[in-house]
């Protein structure tokens, strides 16, 4: 009869046969999880396994974790010590069961342990087993996962790596369930991106489908073609259902690092090429406006966000042709060219006309056209990687461009409409249409390179008789003069922006006052003895001949057009003759040394309070000198651009100070430049002439620009005219110090005795 004593003699043999025999050589097993798969993540997931999930507790501060197994391991191992170690019942209780609790503990925690242990068993089995029942339970357990949970992450990257074995290995037994999974992942991100959202995939997704196109360069793929397609055509990325998406930035990035992997496999690169122009055949089509009554329409927005995809996705496929160029890959060219879906054949990743060709010439060559990053940080090439030759990959792309040209007339015509080398529609934007010209040299070079590239034509069927030589060549010339012919039309007949005109005259007033305001300091009210007074100084202003493109909209910009002139007439008249009134006022002229400077100024001045100082042009030496002495609340510093103007002080009674007068123009001076007032303080008048209308022909034979065979521009006449008359009175005492110095030869400087004081009141 079997006793209780025996049933734990065979549980204390069962559980010393796991814990010394078996439990070892499993954890010999689970230690190398994943290394047949080259995996790090498999081992994490086994983690997860029940009943390998750890559990968590904390014992103060510290927190620990430990796996089912082990605690149930450890709780059977202690359970033996209730059987060694026998004592009597708590609490006087005295019966069979409580008699025999030991045992029975001993006992179930055997079974449970047994349990686990064989359900362990078979969960590292299954992570060392076949690899499809492998892959079919991690994908299940993934899928029972919320979309939210953490988890998830770890679970696709072990299915990646997974995948990644399958290629290495060729286990064709996985293909089917990895197609079958990756298919529902991209299309549930597909289906809950929002519709007018970029779509960006989770970067493992990028990164396994890169690390799958490079697998396809270096493993000879015979079994398993279709994860190679999907990878490689880029299916997954773009989409094998009709969920409307917007390509994200991160998804071209992807996309164009498959490319460059793939750039020297004529197969994986038609592969991508055929996939690609179904797309934009299918999921990129124009949409058609809708109108709706009063002529507005109703999907506008779709409109406008479906051309600039459209146009994003040919800019990358340009890019992608410019790079096979490069690699020197002409059958893929001759495929890309030839390659249809229809009949007669539609190109659809290729131009129509003439006039795309040019348009993308433009904007791949026009770098500041680019807003966004530059086109080689785009579109990276093989050993084109840093700034000293970053615009080869411009020049390569805009020659697969040329050969586009080159191809339009080969073109075969399948409708009476077509022409293929019609000249493209000129913009009508002056700005625009200078870009054409200037890219023309480019274009030029471009062409001619790609023209002396004999294999190339040889392999396009696109060699030249002299037919063919001179349609080219005529083509070219022809257009360079449309665009010269439109430009200078465009430029002749241009209105005069008015907001041009406005923003010239506030800007000049800004300028012009700011320098007149800036000598409010030594002005004082004009009285009868300015007005009587011998010397006066004039401070006027001019006109100028501009470019007429600086003042109409859509032309070449021009930098500060609205302020250069102004500045001009602040720096050159207002800030130069203001000063030099001064020196056309004083009575009395000494040079002092740097160290006789303030004892000069106490002899000049004296005891007298009504006396400033005027100081023009003051140098660190001059400045430091006076800012250490009495004089400094006297200083009055003014700006001056006059060259001579430097270390001067002009000593002057505050009643001898000069005045100021603005003066009102004669109208027939306004009549004559059609002048308008745009500072009535200050008198400032501002004007803008057209002088190439026939009204103002009379204006512009005074400037003579006939005689002029280098000044074949457009021009305007800025006029910018005031007439400030600075007033002196006879009676003044203006008495000028300069500073010696080294540097400049000024003469034999004075000493303090050739000073002579002040002599009349100069008290307030």
């Amino acid at each position: 009869m079997i006793s209780i004593e025996n049933i734990v003699e065979i549980c204390v043999a069962i559980d010393i046969a796991i814990l010394g025999i078996a439990y070892p050589i499993i954890v010999d097993k689970t230690s190398n999880i994943g290394d047949k798969y080259q995996s790090e993540y498999l081992s994490v997931l086994f983690n997860y396994e029940y009943p390998q999930k750890a559990l968590k507790f904390k014992i103060g501060e510290k927190e620990y974790n430990i796996s089912l197994f082990k605690l149930i391991l450890f709780a059977t191992l202690i359970s033996f010590l209730f059987v060694i170690f026998k004592s009597q019942p708590f609490f006087g209780w005295d019966n069979w069961f409580i008699n025999n609790s030991a045992n029975f503990l001993v006992f179930a925690f055997t079974i449970l342990l047994t349990v686990l242990f064989f359900k362990w068993l078979e969960k590292v089995s299954l992570f060392n087993g076949k690899s499809s029942s492998l892959l079919s339970h991690i994908i299940r357990e993934n899928d029972a996962l919320s979309e939210k949970d953490e988890k998830r992450q770890y679970y696709l990257k072990a299915i990646n790596e997974m995948t990644y074995y399958a290629i290495e290995k060729q286990d064709e037994h996985l293909q089917e369930t990895l197609l079958e999974f990756y298919y529902k992942t991209f299309a549930n991100i597909r289906r809950n991106n929002p519709k007018d959202a970029l779509l960006v995939y989770p970067v493992d997704l990028y990164f396994m489908v890169n690390k799958l196109n490079e697998e396809s360069t270096v493993v000879q793929n015979r079994k398993l073609r279709a994860i190679e397609h999907r990878a490689v055509s880029g299916i997954w990325l773009l989409g094998e259902d009709f969920e409307e998406i917007i390509i994200s930035n991160e998804t071209y990035h992807s996309l164009w690092r498959n490319i460059y992997t793939i750039c020297d496999y004529p197969r994986l690169v038609k592969m991508f090429w055929a996939h690609s122009s179904q797309y934009y055949d299918y999921r990129l089509r124009l949409l058609i406006p809708n109108y709706e009554s009063g002529g507005n329409i109703s999907n506008e927005i779709e409109v406008e966000r479906r051309d600039l995809e459209r146009q994003r996705f040919l800019e990358f496929h340009y890019a992608l042709g410019g790079l096979m160029y490069y690699r020197g890959q002409y059958d893929i060219l001759k495929y890309f060219f030839e390659f249809t879906q229809s009949q007669p054949p539609k190109y659809v990743l290729l131009p129509k006309s003439m006039a795309e060709i040019f348009h993308w010439f433009e904007h791949f060559s026009n770098e500041y056209k680019n807003i966004g990053a530059p086109i080689d940080f785009k579109y990276y090439f093989p050993e084109l990687d840093n700034l000293g030759n970053r615009r080869q990959v411009t020049y390569w792309i805009c020659c697969y461009l040329t050969i586009l040209f080159i191809r339009q007339f080969f073109q075969v015509q399948y409708y009476s409409y077509q022409n293929f080398t019609d000249l493209p529609n000129l913009p009508d934007e002056v700005g625009e249409l200078g870009n054409w010209l200037n890219n023309i040299s480019f274009f030029e070079k471009c062409l001619k390179d790609v023209r002396e590239n004999t294999e190339l034509l040889h392999t396009l069927n696109y060699e030249e008789d002299d037919t063919k030589k001179a349609e080219l060549e005529q083509f070219v010339e022809h257009l360079k003069q449309s665009i010269t012919d439109k430009i200078g039309n465009q430029k002749l007949n241009a209105e005069l922006s008015e907001r041009m005109i406005q923003n010239f005259y506030e800007g000049s007033n800004s300028i012009l006052g700011d320098a007149f305001r800036e000598y409010d300091s030594i002005f004082i009210p004009l009285d009868e003895q300015h007005k009587e007074g011998r010397t006066k100084v004039s401070v006027t202003g001019s006109t100028i001949l501009m470019s007429k493109a600086a003042f109409t909209e859509g032309d070449t910009p021009h930098i500060n057009y609205d302020t250069v002139f102004a500045a001009a007439l602040a720096r050159e008249g207002i800030n130069r003759y203001i000063p030099n009134s001064f020196a056309i006022a004083r009575t009395k002229r000494y040079l002092l040394r740097a160290e006789d400077l303030i004892p000069g100024l106490t002899r000049l001045i004296g005891e007298h309070t009504g006396i400033v100082l005027i100081g023009i042009g003051l140098h660190y030496q001059a400045k430091e000198i006076i800012d250490k002495s009495s004089f400094k609340s006297r200083v009055l510093e003014i700006p001056a651009t006059e060259y001579g103007t430097q270390d001067l002080i002009f000593v002057v009674r505050k009643d001898d100070l000069p005045a100021i007068e603005h003066r009102a123009l004669q109208q027939e001076e306004i009549d004559e430049l059609r002048l308008v007032l745009i500072n009535d303080e200050l008198k400032i008048y501002g004007s803008v002439i057209d002088i190439n209308k026939e009204e103002n022909r009379e204006t512009k034979d005074r400037w003579n620009l006939e005689n002029d065979p280098n000044n074949q521009d457009l021009k305007v006449q800025l006029a910018l005219a005031f007439l400030s008359v600075i007033h002196w009175k006879d009676s003044r005492e203006v008495v000028q110090i300069s500073v010696n110095t080294e540097y400049r030869e000024q003469g034999i400087p004075n000493v303090l005795n050739d000073i002579m004081p002040f002599e009349k009141s100069a008290d307030k």
